[in-house]
Parts: C-alpha cells; structure tokens; sequence
C-alpha cells in the first residue's frame, strides 16, 4: 500500500511522523543499510536504547516474528524508530538550527506498507524497496526488448551496471548478496561478452580473467558480500 503525499510544510519546532502499530512481536527490528541490513532494538530496556531517538535505514524498516513480517518502505526519509510493535518514520521537521529554513515548502514523497507471510528470507521486501525506488523507465522506440543482466539466486541483486570510469568501453556491474547467506549463482547477460574480471571498488583487477560461456558468468557469494565484475565486450 503505497502512500503519495504532498504537504506545504510551514511549521516550526514541530516533528512530524507517520505510525504503523502492528501485531508483530520482537525484541528487535530490521532496517536496511546500504548493500545489506541490520538488527536493532526496539526496547528501552538500557540506557543507550533509551537515548536513542532514532535510526538510519534506507529503502525500509522491518518487524518480523517467525512466519510473517511487515515493513515501512519510503523513497527519501531515513530517519525511523521503532518502538515496541510501532514502526514510526519521520516524514518532515521544523529545527531552527542549523537552518531555519529546513522542509519548509511544498514537498512531496512517497512511503509505503508492505506485509507478507513467510520467513523474511521468503519475502519479496526486498524487492519491493527497489522498485519503490527505482521504478521502471520507459522511452518510445522499436529496438525490442532484451534482458541485459539477470541472476538466478533471489537473494542477488543487481545493483550498479555502468561504463568503465577510464573509458576502455567496458561494463562494470556490482552485485551482492542481501540475505545475510552464502550463495552460488549465475550472472546471465544478452551482451556479446568477450571476457569478465572481477575487480575492487576502483575497477582494478584483482583475479584473473574468466571466459564467458553462452553469456554465463558462475559467481559466489558470502553474506552480504559486494562483488564487481568488469566485462570487456567483443
């Protein structure tokens, strides 16, 4: 259930945030972070939970209890806390400091609720979080249609397809793994690659070249693992 708000904003020293009471029990939530996710508590059992106003997540805010979850999905406001069976996500604030002027005006944006039975490795949430994000394009043409990339493990994504920072006219595509699990699977690509590399961060090569075979790429995951592959195209 998708939320599209929009708001002329001119309040001062004023906190607004949407609640999503659930009947979902744990003594800690799930929030996203960038290329994987991370538990927290929701309690105020210790002082340092207490002190905790609130948390970073990115794309979603998760409670889960054995065979079903839910979840608070949001395309640009990451600040969250949950507390008890609440998830709460800070839509717009009115501080003074630094700025006088922050979220005043007319804003818009859009989060969301998402439910599902199953474990959390199950579900789509994931998913879901990026297609609330990154939503499909689509341009008039007649070229047909093709898969560029695809993986055949659920819990890979996909998630950076560029060209080369130096110019070569290779590929480079980042994937990694977002289930906390250790995974085979194959990159499977509609290029006419010639051969792939897998590279640090930078692009630099760090194994040894591996042939391409019917547009196949055999690649292994370790929990939460980021790998980046540079193709070099025939």
């Amino acid at each position: 259930m998708e939320f599209k708000t929009t708001i002329d904003w001119q309040e001062r020293h004023k906190l607004l945030k949407v609640n999503f009471p659930v009947n979902i029990h744990n003594h800690e939530a799930v929030h996203e972070i960038q290329f994987g996710h991370i538990q927290r508590p929701n309690h105020r059992s210790r002082p340092f939970d207490a002190d905790r106003f609130e948390v970073a997540n990115q794309k979603w805010t998760a409670l889960t209890q054995g065979n079903q979850g839910c979840a608070v999905l949001n395309d640009c406001k990451y600040g969250v806390n949950v507390l008890g069976n609440s998830i709460n996500l800070t839509l717009l604030k009115s501080a003074m400091a630094p700025d006088m002027h922050a979220d005043l005006g007319t804003q818009e944006f859009i989060y969301a609720f998402y439910a599902w039975t199953g474990s959390f490795d199950d579900s789509d949430l994931i998913r879901e979080g990026y297609e609330l994000n990154c939503p499909v394009m689509s341009a008039p043409g007649d070229s047909g249609t093709a898969t560029l990339f695809s993986v055949d493990a659920a819990n890979v994504v996909v998630e950076t397809v560029k060209p080369a920072g130096d110019g070569s006219g290779d590929i480079v595509v980042r994937l990694y793994e977002a289930k906390r699990m250790t995974v085979q699977t194959v990159l499977l690509t509609s290029l006419t690659v010639a051969s792939s590399v897998l590279t640090d961060m930078l692009e630099n090569p760090i194994a040894d070249v591996v042939p391409v075979l019917d547009g196949e790429i055999p690649i292994s995951f370790t929990p939460f693992e980021v790998k980046t592959i540079r193709l070099h195209l025939t």
